[in-house]
Order: C-alpha cells, then sequence, then structure tokens
C-alpha cells in the first residue's frame, strides 16, 4: 500500500502462490510454496522491478480491503480521549500513515470489521441479550 501498487493472483492452491503486476506487460512477480503442510510459505522467485508507469494504473486500491484496514489500524479502535474510531478517524490515519486515500464506505466496513472481531458478530451478542436481561432482573 505505501509504494501504491496492485498485485492480482494468477495462480493459488494449497500448496503455491502466484503473484503478478495488475499490468499484464510487468515484470513484477512472486512465486511461492508452502513448506511442511504448515502454514509457512517459502519465496522462490521475486522480481522487485516494475516496468508500468505506477502513476496511471493505481486508483482503484484493491489491496487496501476493509479486511486489511482493519487488522492494519485494529489496535487503535479506541482513541486516546477514551471514545471509538470513527470512519472519518480512519480515512485519516490511513492517509497519514499509507499515503492512500480510502472511500469513507471502505473505512466504515473496516470499522464493521474491527468491532466484529473486537465485540463478536451481530448475532452471536444478540443471542446473549435473553440472559443480560435475566441478570438485569435479579
Amino acid at each position: 500500500m505505501r509504494q501504491n501498487f496492485e498485485w492480482k493472483v494468477k495462480r493459488s492452491n494449497k500448496t503455491t502462490l502466484h503473484l503478478v503486476c495488475l499490468m499484464g506487460n510487468c515484470t513484477w512477480k512472486l512465486r511461492a510454496v508452502r513448506r511442511d503442510e504448515g502454514t509457512c510459505f517459502q519465496v522462490r522467485s521475486f522480481v522487485n522491478e516494475h516496468t508500468c508507469p505506477l502513476e496511471k494504473i493505481r486508483r482503484r486500491r484493491r489491496q487496501a480491503s476493509a479486511v486489511i484496514i482493519g487488522e492494519v489500524i485494529a489496535h487503535r479502535l479506541q482513541q486516546q480521549d477514551g471514545r471509538l474510531m470513527r470512519p472519518k478517524d480512519i480515512i485519516a490515519d490511513m492517509k497519514s500513515m499509507y499515503g492512500i486515500q480510502i472511500m469513507y464506505s471502505n473505512a466504515h466496513a473496516a470499522l464493521d470489521y474491527m468491532l466484529s472481531l473486537t465485540y463478536g458478530m451481530h448475532e452471536e451478542t444478540f443471542q446473549l441479550l435473553p440472559s443480560f436481561g435475566y441478570v438485569l432482573e435479579q
């Protein structure tokens, strides 16, 4: 995200991963294989040179999804003054930390994702309401 380029998955399965630049004629690529049935991948080849014009094609921010943004700034869910982050705070953080501009809807989805990581899904918490009401009555 910091270098403002995007990639796409050319091939991926349980044992291999092949990423290429979003522009088809660029030389940037990464190939990795999984080691010993674990969760770690070993990079087999990596070409870190772009031959595409980066300033023309990097507008969609495919890699800055709500999940990635939520995981990047999840540790900052609560502000220093005690209040929760708002979408405009997330937009400002992403602009200052990575130099990228994200849409409000993406920031809102990232906030929802962070809240679900911290407090659980809405359905799970809704199922706890009867027991909460019982404790209140007691």
